[in-house]
């Protein structure tokens, strides 16, 4: 049986949807699709990328140095893969920096990988959206290449980055990458804040927000309602950097006085 049709529409392919294409075609193949697979591979027509997942070589092209799509690959690595992060803001290209990881969230205990020159790093959902349901909140589906693909919008990439700096190259990175953001749904962004429960990422966020008031049209509003998700005492923006920092009573909130004065920009 071709497979040329399933492999033209798959760029990137789970070998569970290669035995649900066989499937459909009530193809004998199915039981033994591995054999198949073993075939193609042979041929050059397709490359295996990890456990069960492969991508299709185009025409003409060479499989020992084809590079897959790795937005799609961090994308199809699981049934629940959602490009978070660093790796998101990528893709809507506002990231200061490219980076050759691709992080994507995911609640499957798989280890991370790398695959020509390139990182993939699965990580866990916040606990708080796990209890109330709501990983997917923020989320939605893009088309790469003809497929589709989750990832999380501006508005919660924005907030995420801020929460897990570690997840996007440092804090430093974040500001940068965060500045080049071109539009913020507010009411968006204040939900998921509140679903997050986390009162230091909501303290990171009202003070960057403050800070660029004029760039994202803040309403006093919003930070107002920001204010109130605060912590009580005292937390680090950046607990990684061991420097001076100086304390923002309005949000509780010991800021790097590098950040404070920008002098990566120097």
């Amino acid at each position: 049986m071709k497979l040329d049709s399933f492999f033209a529409s798959y760029p990137v392919f789970t070998t569970t949807e290669l035995k649900e294409y066989l499937k459909s075609w009530k193809s004998k193949a199915e039981k033994n699709y591995y054999l198949l697979l073993n075939y193609h591979l042979k041929q050059g027509r397709i490359i295996k990328i990890c456990r069960s997942l492969y991508a299709s070589v185009p025409a003409n092209a060479n499989p020992e140095n084809f590079s897959p799509n790795p937005f799609l690959v961090a994308g199809k690595r699981t049934s629940d893969s959602i490009l978070a992060y660093h790796t998101a803001q990528e893709y809507y290209g506002s990231a200061y920096s490219i980076h050759n990881v691709r992080t994507f969230i995911t609640n499957r205990n798989i280890k991370p990988f790398e695959f020509r020159d390139i990182y993939y790093k699965p990580v866990k959902p916040p606990t708080t959206l796990l209890k109330k349901k709501k990983v997917n909140y923020g989320v939605k589906e893009i088309d790469i290449q003809g497929l589709k693909v989750r990832i999380t919008c501006r508005e919660r990439t924005f907030v995420d980055m801020l929460d897990r700096p570690d997840l996007s190259g440092g804090i430093e990175e974040v500001w940068r990458s965060l500045e080049m953001t071109e539009f913020l749904d507010m009411r968006v962004l204040l939900e998921y804040l509140r679903l997050l429960e986390n009162s230091t990422t909501a303290a990171k966020v009202g003070f960057f927000l403050e800070t660029h008031r004029k760039t994202f049209n803040v309403e006093s509003s919003l930070l107002h309602e920001i204010e109130k998700l605060k912590p009580k005492s005292i937390h680090y923006l950046d607990r990684s950097r061991r420097e001076k920092t100086r304390v923002s009573k309005k949000w509780n909130l010991a800021i790097p006085e590098s950040l404070l004065e920008l002098e990566w920009e120097e």
